[in-house]
């Protein structure tokens, strides 16, 4: 949590510190000190989706370091360090884009770097956090893999591929129109819509292997623990595709009101802060049922 505490202080330092952009300002068509204003409310949901995050990481940790030697000990390892980069890959990236795009403001020829590291920031770090909490979950599964069934595919593949397609065929159409990624179109596809989908895909992966194990293993109280924390992957990455679809759909529409850029984003961060929210509540349970 101090890590929290201090990556929490940059961050808002950052945020309010640094001088606001002059054209993003005149686009939205506000003053300065309203702008600032309005950073300042956004970063109440971020501070509570940072805060979810690094106490569930927290409470992870303090309940698998008994479990070294236990047959679940390896798996909830890997959850924590999933957790662990998770949660600084919620935060991190905030700092790096605050710095890249102040300097952006004021060097115009750094925008496609800026736009292009900003978006690599926010694929990456997180798929690998799912990717390491998938590694950890199908861990917990092959401890009990007896007692559970395998994942139809006939029924969730072809949902997938549509929202794969759907997901495809509007980021490439809004590079057209727009041109917001600063990326030719296969590297568009390669570095950022595969990588999506791809995090997606571990993501949901885990939270149905999570609930897999909650069903197979014993004790209501776990059982009901392990089935929260999967419940908070699930709604994160479903917060998740939300923020790429609005982005996609209807941001460019809205970048020059304040009030619905605010709107926006409130709704879309309340989704996140939700699913993390259950995440931490669940490592929360798993750490008292230890105590107990």
């Amino acid at each position: 949590m101090v890590w929290f505490t201090i990556l929490a202080v940059v961050t808002a330092g950052l945020a309010l510190g640094l001088p606001p952009d002059p054209h993003t300002v005149q686009r939205l068509h506000t003053t300065d000190a309203t702008y600032r204003l309005a950073i300042a409310a956004i970063l109440i949901p971020y501070v509570l989706i940072w805060y979810a995050s690094f106490y569930a990481f927290a409470k992870l940790r303090e309940y698998s370091k008994p479990l070294k030697n236990t047959k679940d000990g390896a798996a909830f390892h890997k959850i924590t360090i999933g957790m662990a980069t998770l949660a600084f890959s919620l935060v991190i990236p905030t700092i790096v884009s605050l710095i890249l795009n102040n300097i952006a403001a004021h060097y115009p020829g750094f925008k496609s770097a800026a736009v292009i590291t900003d978006n690599y920031l926010g694929i990456f770090p997180g798929m690998m956090a799912f990717l390491l909490l998938y590694n950890g979950s199908r861990l917990l599964v092959g401890t009990v893999r007896s007692k559970t069934r395998e994942l139809d595919l006939r029924w969730y593949a072809p949902w997938f591929l549509l929202l794969s397609a759907v997901f495809s065929h509007l980021t490439i159409e809004n590079q057209y129109r727009w041109h917001p990624y600063h990326l030719s179109v296969w590297l568009l596809v390669v570095t950022f819509i595969i990588p999506y989908l791809y995090g997606w895909t571990v993501g949901l992966l885990t939270a149905y292997s999570l609930r897999a194990y909650a069903k197979a293993v014993r004790g209501l109280l776990y059982k009901q623990a392990v089935r929260q924390f999967a419940n908070g992957v699930a709604i994160t990455v479903a917060g998740s595709i939300a923020i790429q679809f609005v982005n996609i759909t209807i941001a460019q529409r809205i970048n020059r009101s304040l009030g619905a850029l605010l709107l926006i984003d409130y709704a879309l961060l309340i989704i996140v802060a939700v699913g993390l929210i259950l995440m931490a509540l669940g490592t929360n349970k798993l750490k008292e049922i230890e105590e107990v």
